[in-house]
């Protein structure tokens, strides 16, 4: 029986067909398209959990604004799921070029641009990141110039990094219980 052939921690035969039943079988296109879903819920303070499929994951706030600092952030977790995405897409589009990837790490960076609107004391403005910055550090075999190809196809492709550079409706909802 022969070995099944692995890059970058990915069965290559596997996730090959993983990627081509996404374009042939409208069932699994529909499966992975959504909907995706987490629900979060209020532990007291600012502490809150996400539930997420089968998992769980905690925010919290800074001790600064008088919370425990028990875990990160929304924020900073938005910025950790945008570098995780580019991680994916990034690992994905080299492992389908046969790129062997020895190491990878995505630095992100953002600053708000008003604060003080969350805060209450201003009426207008961005309390959100004006602008998110993304740095690529990796060692794979391959030349600047393909890692970088890979670089901007994991950007392209990113369904995070996408869904937060363009304008996305939020539709909201209120019921009180």
């Amino acid at each position: 029986m022969a070995e099944e052939k692995e890059l970058n921690g990915l069965r290559v035969d596997k996730i090959t067909a993983i990627l081509d039943s996404m374009r042939d079988d409208p069932a699994t296109l529909k499966a992975v398209t959504g909907p995706w879903k987490s629900r979060v819920v209020w532990q007291g303070g600012f502490k809150a959990k996400a539930y997420m499929r089968k998992h769980v994951v905690q925010m919290d706030e800074p001790e600064g604004l008088d919370a425990s600092d028990s875990a990160a952030s929304a924020h900073e977790q938005l910025l950790s799921a945008i570098g995780s995405c580019l991680t994916v897409g990034y690992v994905l589009n080299a492992t389908k070029r046969g790129i062997k990837i020895h190491d990878l790490e995505i630095a992100l960076e953002g600053n708000f641009d008003n604060i003080l609107k969350w805060a209450g004391h201003s009426p207008s403005g961005n309390p959100g990141y004006p602008s998110v910055k993304a740095k690529c550090f990796v060692r794979a075999d391959a030349d600047e110039k393909t890692l970088r190809e890979l670089w901007q196809a994991a950007i392209d492709g990113s369904p995070v990094t996408q869904t937060v550079a363009r304008p996305t409706q939020i539709v909201t909802e209120f019921e009180k219980i």
